[in-house]
């Protein structure tokens, strides 16, 4: 009886062993590549600094969340607004600082639930003293 016990766990034992080498050698693809970065440009801080891999209809709304930052927001889908991340609030550093996005050095020009990224894109969200300086 012990015997047989014996045999049955080193044959399931094996059988997950495989299974685990074949979900190792099955390489993950990455379907958008993206560089994403949450600055505090109001005290020159650096919360978040990473390469993402994400899927091809993901935003830049998305890759936020994604950093696993706390995000406070109002709105939905393409019409979501971001009031703070990490506790850092809108209105923190004065009456027009706030939350923006830019993709590849320019400010985002839909919201930020819209704007799908794209293999390669640079993605930073900005914390901005004056938030709507930044678009001019």
């Amino acid at each position: 009886m012990k015997r047989w016990i014996l045999i049955s766990g080193i044959v399931l034992l094996a059988g997950c062993a495989d299974q685990s080498a074949d979900q190792a050698a099955e390489p993950k693809t990455c379907e958008r590549s993206v560089e994403v970065s949450v600055i505090d440009h109001a005290h020159d801080k650096t919360l978040y600094e990473k390469d993402m891999c994400l899927k091809a209809s993901e935003t830049a709304l998305d890759a936020l969340e994604e950093t696993n930052l706390p995000v406070v927001k109002t709105g939905k889908g393409e019409m979501t607004y971001v009031t703070a991340v990490d506790g850092i609030r809108e209105k923190s550093a004065g009456a027009g600082s706030g939350w923006v996005f830019g993709v590849n050095e320019k400010p985002g020009q839909v919201g930020a639930g819209a704007y799908e990224l794209k293999d390669g894109d640079r993605l930073e969200w900005r914390f901005e003293k004056d938030a709507m300086a930044y678009f001019q």
